[in-house]
C-alpha cells in the first residue's frame, strides 16, 4: 500500500502506521441474499491454497527481487515472473506489442539546488524547512525584502487573516492548520471539527497566489514529526506518468515551503513578539491584523529531471458468453515496493507480494473453471501494477490509457496487503477489512457479503470504510483510480502493522492461511460478478 501524503491530511501527519479509526466499527452487516443461481465456485476457490500463496509470496519477496522498486531490476524481474505465471496458465499476451506488459515512463523533478537563507543565515533542508518537489516550480533564485505574516493564511466568509492587506509581489508567512479558540473550537466551523482550510494546505497557497503573493512560507507546528513520517515522500515524491494527457499538474502557481518555528522567528526578527501576540489574540476571539516585516530572504529551488520505466502486467481470461464477454471484471494488486535503502532490501512481503500472489491464484482459479466449461461469462482481467508506491501511477496510467473500454469495465476488485494479522484481530485471523464496496454501487457490498456467508465466513470489518476515517485508505490504493472514473470498486486489506514500509516486512511473518482465505473471498466475489445475469449497478455518486 502506498504511504500517500493525502495532503488533505498533512496537519494530522498522514501515515498509515497510525491505526486510528472508530473504536467500535461494524463488521458483517446483514444476511446476504442472491436472486439468481450460479455454477458452484467452491472447487475453484478451494484451489487457492496456503501452500501456493506461500510459494508465490516467498518468491516475490525474496532478496533476489531486490524490493521490486519501480524502474529497478527487481521490479523488472518480478514483472517477468508474473508474466511467466500467466504464460504457464495459457493466457494470451494482449498488451503492448503482443506481450503481457503495458509499459509506461515516469518522470520526476528533484532538487539540483535547494536552499533557504534568512539575513545571511543558511538553513538546512529537513532540519529547518522541507519542500515537496511535485508542488513547486523551477525557481533557481528568489529574493524577498517584504514579508507579511498572515496568521493562518485563510480568507473565509466567517473569518479572514488578510483583511484589506495588499500582499501583491510579497512573500507571505502563515501557520498550517486553522485558528481554534481557548475552548478548542474552530473559529470557522464554530465546533471542534476543523474546516477544509486545515485539511488542504494547498488551498491556502492557491489563495495567496490569487492575492498576488509570490512565495508562501508555511509554519508547521509539527515540523519534526512531519519530516520524520514523510521522509521517503520528501525525497521520492513527484513522480508522474510522462505523457501529456495524464492528469492535472500538481505544481502550485507560487513557490511554497514548510518551515520550523525557529525559521519563522528568524524571518520575523524583532517583530516575532508582535506576530505571536497577533496569533495568540485569535484564541481569545479577538480579530487578527497582518504583520508587515522587512527581512532579507533568499530561496533557491532549482530542479533536475529523472525518468524511469515501469510496467503493468496483464492476464486476460476471455469471457465465454458472446453477449457479455465485452464486459470486464478487473482484479488488481500492485507488485512494486520500496526497493533498497542503503543496500538494505525492503522485501514487501505483505505490501504487496501477498496481494500479487492473491491475484495470480485468482487468475489460476478462473482458468481452471474455464477449462472445466463453467465460465466466466464476462471477461476477467487480472492486472498487476507497478508505480503504486510512487503515487498510484501504474493504475493511473492504465485508466488514462485503458486497453479495455472503461465504460464496459464493471468493477475493480483490489487486493493490497492480505498476508498479516493486525493487533485488533490477534485472536481471530479469519477477518478482512472491506473498503469502498458501497461507495458507487448499491449491489457490490451485498455480493461480497453473500460470497462470504456462502464460502469463507470471514469477519468483515468495515471500520476503515467510514468516509471520515482519518487514514483515508479508500484513496490510497489502486482501486481509487477506477473509482474516480465511476467504476465500482472493493478493496481488501489486512490493516497495518509494525513492519509496514520497513525492511522487516519479510516472508517469515506472513500468515499464508489467512492470505489464502482472503484471496478466496476476492475470487468468490469476482465469480459472482463475472457470471451473474446482469452487470452490477453503478448507481451511486461519489461522496
Amino acid at each position: 500500500m502506498k504511504l500517500r501524503i493525502v495532503l488533505v491530511m498533512l496537519l494530522f501527519a498522514a501515515g498509515v502506521s497510525a491505526q486510528s479509526g472508530n473504536a467500535e466499527a461494524p463488521t458483517t452487516k446483514r444476511p446476504a441474499k442472491r436472486y439468481y443461481k450460479l455454477p458452484d465456485a467452491r472447487p475453484y476457490g478451494e484451489s487457492i491454497t496456503s501452500d501456493d500463496m506461500k510459494m508465490l509470496i516467498d518468491t516475490l519477496a525474496s532478496n533476489t527481487m531486490g524490493g521490486r522498486e519501480t524502474g529497478e531490476d527487481g521490479q523488472r524481474m518480478a514483472a517477468e515472473f508474473i508474466a511467466q505465471q500467466f504464460a504457464d496458465m495459457g493466457l494470451p499476451p494482449v498488451a503492448d506489442r503482443k506481450t503481457y506488459f503495458q509499459n509506461f515512463t515516469l518522470k520526476r523533478e528533484s532538487w539540483k539546488d535547494l536552499g533557504l537563507k534568512v539575513g545571511g543565515q543558511e538553513f538546512k533542508n529537513r532540519r529547518d524547512y522541507y519542500v515537496f518537489p511535485a508542488n513547486n516550480l523551477d525557481n533557481p533564485l528568489m529574493e524577498f525584502k517584504d514579508i507579511i505574516f498572515v496568521g493562518y493564511g485563510i480568507d473565509d466568509p466567517k473569518y479572514s487573516d488578510y483583511g484589506k492587506t495588499n500582499v501583491k509581489g510579497k512573500a507571505v508567512v502563515f501557520y498550517n492548520g486553522e485558528p481554534m479558540d481557548n475552548n478548542g473550537k474552530s473559529l470557522i466551523t464554530g465546533t471542534e471539527f476543523r474546516s477544509a482550510w486545515s485539511l488542504d494546505w494547498k488551498k491556502k497557497v492557491q489563495l495567496a497566489a490569487e492575492k498576488g503573493a509570490v512565495m508562501a512560507l508555511i509554519v508547521d507546528p509539527d515540523f519534526e514529526k512531519n519530516v520524520r513520517e514523510n521522509r521517503r515522500q520528501l525525497s521520492t515524491r513527484g513522480w508522474k506518468p510522462f505523457a501529456a494527457k495524464i492528469g492535472p499538474n500538481e505544481e502550485l502557481p507560487i513557490s511554497n515551503m514548510f518551515v520550523s518555528q525557529e525559521v519563522a522567528n528568524a524571518i520575523m526578527g524583532k517583530k516575532s513578539g508582535k506576530a505571536e501576540d497577533a496569533h495568540a489574540s485569535l484564541r481569545s476571539g479577538e480579530g487578527f491584523k497582518p504583520v508587515k516585516v522587512k527581512a532579507s530572504i533568499e530561496v533557491r529551488m532549482a530542479k533536475q529531471g529523472q525518468t524511469l520505466e515501469g510496467s503493468n502486467v496483464i492476464g486476460f481470461i476471455e469471457g465465454t458468453d458472446d453477449l457479455v464477454k465485452d464486459q470486464y471484471v478487473f482484479i488488481t494488486a500492485h507488485y512494486d515496493h520500496l526497493g533498497r535503502v542503503d543496500e538494505v532490501v525492503y522485501n514487501g512481503a505483505d505490501d504487496n507480494a501477498s496481494g500479487t500472489a492473491g491475484v495470480l491464484e485468482i487468475a489460476r482459479a478462473f482458468v481452471a473453471a474455464k477449462k472445466s466449461g463453467v465460465g466466466p461469462r464476462r471477461s476477467v482481467v487480472c492486472m498487476l501494477v507497478s508505480g503504486e508506491e510512487k503515487g498510484l501511477l501504474g493504475s493511473k496510467f492504465y485508466c488514462d490509457f485503458p486497453m479495455f473500454p472503461l465504460n464496459r469495465t464493471v468493477v475493480d476488485i483490489n487486493i493490497d496487503m492480505i498476508g498479516r494479522v493486525d493487533d485488533r484481530h490477534a485472536d481471530n485471523p479469519d477477518y478482512v477489512y472491506v473498503i469502498g464496496a458501497d461507495r458507487l454501487s448499491s449491489e457490490l457490498e451485498g455480493i461480497n457479503e453473500y460470497a462470504n456467508d456462502t464460502y469463507t465466513n470471514l469477519e468483515l470489518d468495515y471500520r476503515y470504510n467510514d468516509p471520515n476515517d482519518p487514514n483515508h485508505y479508500y484513496e490510497r490504493s489502486d482501486h481509487y483510480n477506477f473509482a474516480e472514473r465511476g467504476i465500482p470498486a472493493i478493496f481488501y486489506f489486512n490493516g497495518t502493522h509494525a513492519d509496514y514500509h520497513k525492511a522487516t516486512d519479510t516472508p517469515d511473518k506472513i500468515n499464508p492461511a489467512a492470505a489464502a482465505k482472503r484471496a478466496q473471498l476476492a475470487f468468490y466475489t469476482a465469480w459472482d460478478i463475472a457470471n451473474r445475469p446482469g452487470p452490477i449497478s453503478a448507481d451511486k455518486k461519489p461522496d
